[in-house]
């Protein structure tokens, strides 16, 4: 009956969260919010259609740039990995130096661009962010240690950050991330092959479930934004 209930608030929670952070979240057992919120923090941009993290999006040894598409953010991340393995890639701003497990030869992203794919990021990032909170047992600390493993200063100033975008996304009450700390119990149908990834549909296919709770034509959306660098 607890495992149901919990599975309930996870769902009614997860309505505000686009089914690409639920799906991802779920299979690490985070909370979708948590995942939402460490994305926005990372890489939000405003649009006419609201606030989103956006997933062509590269940070250059401090520098923010955010791309039309992935083409033209692949083509951008290779001239930086020319000069500085100093780069955070995609959605949720994965970093190619201080995650050789992800980013070295043999790795899931031993092509740095693959790592534009926004399900296959936020899969990644759900995992480091349950590693984390196994760690601390708590998801804002696993949120500021997302951002720098050794803590201090900078984790703290994150942990705001994050705690700011789970206000944004639900004002009227409190988080699952609040309300639940261990949500793996719930994901127990999900695939335990860690060799099993989530991947991205088509790059030309229209409606992508990582943008808003209902389906949506964002490449019109991104159209008529004209967002370019």
């Amino acid at each position: 009956m607890g495992a149901m209930l919990l599975l309930m608030a996870m769902a009614a929670r997860a309505q505000d969260v686009p089914p690409a952070y639920v799906v991802a979240a779920e299979f690490h057992g985070v909370p979708p919010d948590v995942l939402y919120a460490v994305a926005s923090a990372e890489s939000v941009i405003s649009l006419k259609a609201g606030r989103r993290p956006w997933p062509w999006t590269l940070n250059v040894r401090g520098k923010g740039y955010r791309f039309a598409n992935r083409r033209a953010a692949c083509d951008a991340l290779r001239l930086a990995l020319d000069e500085t393995p100093l780069v955070d890639v995609g959605i949720a701003q994965l970093n190619v130096r201080w995650q050789p497990q992800l980013f070295d030869q043999g790795q899931r992203f031993a092509d740095p661009c693959a790592a534009l794919d926004p399900y296959a990021n936020l899969e990644e990032a759900a995992r480091l962010l349950r590693g984390h909170f196994s760690d601390t047992g708590d998801w804002l600390m696993a949120a500021g240690r997302y951002h720098r493993p050794a803590g201090g200063s900078p984790a703290a100033r994150y942990r705001r950050v994050v705690a700011e975008e789970l206000a944004r996304l639900r004002p009227q009450g409190p988080s699952l991330a609040q309300r639940h700390g261990d949500v793996s119990r719930v994901t127990e149908s999900s695939p335990s092959d860690p060799d099993t990834f989530l991947t991205w549909r088509t790059p030309d296919e229209p409606v992508w479930s990582w943008i808003s709770p209902e389906p949506v034509r964002w490449d019109k959306v991104v159209a008529s934004q004209g967002i370019l660098h």
